[in-house]
């Protein structure tokens, strides 16, 4: 009974790890994806820097910091829904 307690506990442990890779990677895709728009946005110059990431009702937003060559640092928002990147402001307003 304790043998088979063992191996119960040691599934579990790695069912839940393996979630918690695959929420990882999913952040990591989308970070990659967003790095791109905004180096599209802001040209191939711009140093970007994750700030932070955050899931709310099935949209996933991350936070960068990015600094453009010869401007200012700013913060941006880039929103996933739906397969579709939306950069926004830290108000939340669409950068243009």
């Amino acid at each position: 009974m304790e043998n088979f307690k063992a191996v119960l506990m040691v599934g579990l442990v790695s069912l839940g790890l393996s979630f918690d890779a695959s929420a990882a990677t999913s952040v990591n895709e989308a970070y990659g994806q967003c790095k791109a728009e905004v180096r599209e946005k802001f040209g191939s110059e711009t140093r970007i820097k994750m700030k932070g990431s955050k899931k709310y009702k099935g949209t996933l937003t991350v936070k960068l910091s990015v600094v453009p060559d010869g401007a200012s640092r700013q913060r941006v928002l880039c929103k996933v829904a739906d397969g579709a990147f939306v950069l926004t402001d830290k108000e939340g307003a669409p950068l243009s």
